[in-house]
């Protein structure tokens, strides 16, 4: 095969910026196609500029090119939530409002209707979040996403000193979310035996060297120097203090839509406001991180 025959044609991506801290929506690529390596660099690095970017119109895609679309961002890593996963791909994990518990009733919903990042009870977290929509409701079920980069940046200076060097102990449920009567709470139990995973509060991204507040409040067991419960409601502070309006965005799907988050730099939220007799079906994939510092 010749050189010529072998290159990757160039696909016409278009990006516009959605808010001045967060977003972005690119149009006119096919993920279904090879992307060439400079569109996959322009996603990436527009990936991290906005800290969340939508390509749209990928309602056509398999299984398996939703995984090579993911697969642009870096190496995935399996998913620890693993009950409901796509058959035959077991790096995509499915968040479907259709799904039922043991006793055959509808799972329960809204675990995650508190904004955090995900995974960081473990050593090297996802560096993104990736979310496919496939099925979706008329209207509501957005996940929303804070630019936890700009939002630390405008914290006022005795917060950062505040924040500078204090540490997470991350477990896969805190104590004390747990006295609360998680129903996860045999598996939290199990996974307290572990150590905790410690990681900064505030991490710097390894791409830009910029900061950004960092956390998930149900994983935290402490921060450094505070007890379970005053780790609790110093979290929930802090986010009232990052999630305002202009560093967030919340995205409302359209089927196709496949929606990448730095997590590295941001925290996010999932929606439950919608018609629950309506379908909402996503596929989710994790990008391998690397060690926060």
């Amino acid at each position: 095969m010749s050189a010529a025959a072998s290159t990757i044609p160039a696909q016409s991506m278009n990006l516009a910026k959605v808010k001045e801290h967060i977003g972005a929506i690119v149009t006119g690529i096919d993920l279904a196609q090879p992307v060439d390596g400079a569109t996959r660099k322009k996603l990436y690095d527009a990936a991290v500029e906005n800290v969340v970017l939508v390509i749209r119109g990928q309602a056509h895609l398999t299984p398996g090119q939703v995984q090579a679309a993911g697969e642009l961002f870096g190496e995935l890593m399996e998913d620890q939530n693993r009950r409901y996963l796509v058959d035959g791909f077991p790096l995509i994990s499915v968040l479907d409002n259709r799904h039922k518990d043991s006793k055959g009733q509808p799972a329960k919903v809204g675990a995650n209707a508190t904004w955090h990042t995900d995974h960081t009870n473990q050593e090297l977290p996802p560096k993104f979040t990736m979310l496919y929509a496939v099925a979706v409701p008329d209207k509501g079920g957005a996940t929303s996403v804070c630019n936890a980069r700009a939002a630390y940046e405008a914290l006022p200076d005795d917060l950062k000193l505040q924040l500078a060097d204090a540490k997470t102990e991350n477990t896969l449920i805190s104590s004390a979310r747990m006295k609360t009567g998680n129903p996860d709470i045999v598996k939290a139990q199990l996974e307290a035996k572990k150590p905790p995973t410690v990681h900064p509060l505030v991490r710097t991204h390894p791409d830009t060297g910029t900061k950004a507040v960092w956390f998930h409040k149900g994983k935290t067991e402490t921060v450094t120097g505070m007890s379970p419960e005053a780790t609790q409601d110093f979290l929930q502070d802090l986010t009232d203090r990052i999630t305002q309006p202009q560093f967030c965005y919340a995205h409302e799907y359209q089927k196709g839509d496949l929606l990448s988050i730095d997590d590295r730099a941001s925290l996010h939220k999932a929606g439950f406001d919608y018609d629950h007799s309506q379908h909402r079906r996503l596929y989710r994939m994790l990008v391998r991180g690397d060690r926060p510092y």
